[in-house]
């Protein structure tokens, strides 16, 4: 995307460049106009425009100008209105994930409270019945330990 836009702002500048080269040949020989009446001499050598050809190439060359900065602000108001199109698509995007996290973080908040509450509710206190698995487990062993040492001895 980025790239794009690179290439179409060098080719806008390349295209006034490319305008303005004549303009700038116009300017060299700004000092070498003169008037003439029919019968007189041409003091150089070159082209004898009438007095409307002249104003009409500098007509052209000002419309020229005009048009080409026209053409490069509009070129500049597009990439601007796009990238302000793409910044509110990832700004929107942005926000829906940021609402969408802090949706999933609230429930999962009241979840883990939910849960506290019902944990401390029924404590489970297992102390007694492993007490008590336990002195059993040591009996039965105990019986099974004797039992096999009989067996074994007769």
């Amino acid at each position: 995307m980025y790239q794009k836009m690179k290439t179409k702002l060098l080719a806008l500048f390349l295209s006034a460049l490319m305008a303005m080269a004549p303009s700038a040949a116009f300017a060299q020989e700004e000092g070498r106009i003169t008037n003439l009446e029919q019968g007189d001499e041409a003091p150089y050598k070159g082209v004898l425009l009438d007095t409307n050809s002249a104003a009409r190439l500098l007509a052209e060359e000002e419309y020229k100008q005009i048009e080409c900065s026209l053409k490069i602000d509009y070129e500049i108001q597009k990439i601007k209105a796009q990238h302000a199109l793409e910044m509110g698509n990832v700004q929107s995007a942005f926000d829906s994930l940021k609402e969408q996290n802090s949706s999933i973080l609230s429930i999962k908040d009241s979840e883990i409270g939910r849960l506290q509450v019902l944990a401390l509710k029924n404590p489970n206190d297992n102390a007694n019945w492993w007490f008590t698995g336990g002195v059993v487990a040591g009996i039965v062993t105990s019986i099974a330990i004797f039992y096999a040492a009989v067996e074994t001895s007769k």
